[in-house]
């Protein structure tokens, strides 16, 4: 395993060496940050049995939430040779972007491998990457957390599109920190409602906030009565009677947890890609990512339903720069609700 310095080091020794010559690197793993920690002693442990056997493996997993990471221009490379056997990511991120897809995902570099079974939520939702490229092996569902004391009288949202109601002006607070924004719960509503949607949506947000301040009962955190955040953090921290976690009707707006597995790299990273397809789901704190195989959280709604953008949305658009974009407007849109309140 490599530090983080390692690996900067390692980078600025790649401009320098021959093109035909990089260090190989069999897994580039962006895990989600509350299960970083669990799911790297799992591959930790999937390197050293495989050091073990003669088979050494090259492993990458940038630590930290917000930290220096020396892989951010890896969308941009052009030989595919250069690129590791299993790149795993988070959201809708550089590697949808479309110079990405056009040069690697389209060419039919990448082969998607699915658990023995997939869970029945997964397959009503449309999940499967229906040309085999993509592996959704995790999910980030989002969901409303409720304050019923701040609310007062007003019944609680149910839908999405109760997000929009001016009853909840200024009621709202959004999953966000830094540059980085709860990119499934945009793109749903844009891809739905269209940008007068997002825009009515803005209206009515506060501002933005990490989800595990979001989490906090009481404080500055629970200004405002509705929080839309992940449901790991919704769920994994004690909540006083009054707050209601809701997992909306219409279903919960999903980020992909997903990787990309070279045909090339089989079978020899199989170890690595089995974890993805059936391990990460016995990590008891990535049951809250819905894994793809399962098993699923205990007290899920019995009709929990997952809205997913859809492939046909996600290849239709550039869909990465209409995140940003997305990311982009929908700031200004808040402050710009702000000073008119």
């Amino acid at each position: 395993m490599h530090s983080l310095d390692d690996l900067i080091l390692s980078v600025s020794r790649m401009a320098e060496e021959d093109r035909q010559g990089p260090e190989r690197l069999d897994l580039l793993f962006y895990a989600p940050c509350p299960v970083k920690l669990a799911v790297k002693e799992r591959i930790d442990a999937i390197a050293a049995a495989s050091e073990a056997a003669g088979e050494p493996l090259a492993i990458a997993i940038p630590m930290g939430c917000t930290s220096v990471d020396p892989f951010d221009p890896l969308h941009r490379e052009t030989d595919p040779d250069r690129l590791p056997g299993i790149i795993a990511s988070i959201g809708f991120g550089d590697f949808f972007r479309s110079g990405f897809v056009s040069r690697f995902v389209d060419a039919g570099l990448f082969e998607a491998a699915l658990p023995a079974a997939v869970t029945p939520l997964h397959r009503d939702a449309g999940i499967l990457d229906p040309r085999g490229c993509y592996t959704v092996y995790g999910l980030t569902p989002y969901i409303f957390l409720v304050d019923t004391q701040a609310l007062g009288d007003a019944p609680l949202p149910a839908r999405w599109e109760d997000l929009m109601d001016p009853r909840f002006r200024g009621q709202i607070n959004m999953c966000g920190d830094g540059d980085d924004m709860a990119d499934a719960v945009l793109l749903s509503l844009l891809k739905e409602f269209g940008w007068e949607g997002v825009e009515r949506f803005a209206a009515n947000t506060r501002g933005l906030l990490h989800s595990s301040r979001m989490a906090l009962s009481g404080g500055p955190a629970k200004a405002g009565a509705i929080s839309i955040l992940p449901y790991f953090f919704a769920e994994t921290t004690r909540q006083p009677a009054h707050m209601r976690v809701v997992w909306p009707e219409d279903g919960t707006a999903a980020s992909p947890l997903y990787f990309l597995a070279k045909k090339s790299a089989r079978p020899r990273l199989d170890p690595l890609i089995t974890f993805f397809t059936e391990g990460f789901g016995r990590v008891d704190s990535a049951r809250w990512f819905l894994p793809l195989g399962g098993p699923l959280p205990p007290g899920l709604p019995e009709n929990a339903k997952v809205k997913w953008i859809g492939w046909d949305y996600i290849r239709d658009n550039d869909i990465t720069a209409l995140r940003d974009e997305l990311n982009v407007r929908f700031r200004e849109m808040v402050r710009g609700a702000a000073c008119g309140s």
